[in-house]
C-alpha cells in the first residue's frame, strides 16, 4: 500500500496559478490515463489564474471544502463541498474564491501530449 499525505506546511506556492499546492507523486505501478495531481488550495478572497492546461489534457477538480465560483469556457457556475468538475482539453477555467475560507480541491489530469525531453 502506498500512501501520500500533507499538512499546510508542505503546500508550496504556484505563481502561475497564483495558489498554493502540493503535488502527487507518481505512484508505483500507476497506469494510464493517469498523469498527475495536485492538492490545491485557493485563499480566500483570491483568484486561481485563468489558464487552458498544456498540450491537451483534461483535468478533474474535487472540491473537499471552501465554495466559490468556477469559470470553464465561459460559464461560471457555483461550487462547494462535494463537487466534481471536468475540464475538457483546451478550455480556459479559472477558480474564484469569494468566501471567507480556504477553497480545498484534488486535481486529476490526463491525456495530454507526451513531452520530449532533449
Amino acid at each position: 500500500m502506498q500512501i501520500h499525505g500533507w499538512a499546510s506546511d508542505d503546500l508550496g506556492f504556484e505563481p502561475d496559478y497564483n495558489v498554493r499546492a502540493q503535488r502527487l507523486p507518481r505512484f508505483d505501478g500507476a497506469d494510464e490515463p493517469y498523469e498527475g495531481g495536485a492538492w490545491v488550495v485557493v485563499a480566500p478572497h483570491t483568484t486561481m489564474t485563468e489558464h487552458v492546461n498544456p498540450d491537451g489534457e483534461s483535468e478533474l477538480f474535487y472540491i473537499v471544502s471552501g465554495s466559490g465560483e468556477l469559470e470553464v469556457a465561459g460559464e461560471r457556475r457555483r461550487v462547494g463541498f462535494g463537487d466534481s468538475v471536468f475540464i475538457p482539453p483546451g478550455d480556459s477555467h479559472l477558480l474564484v474564491n469569494d468566501g471567507e475560507e480556504p477553497v480545498v480541491f484534488l486535481s486529476l489530469w490526463w491525456g495530454g501530449k507526451p513531452r520530449h525531453t532533449a
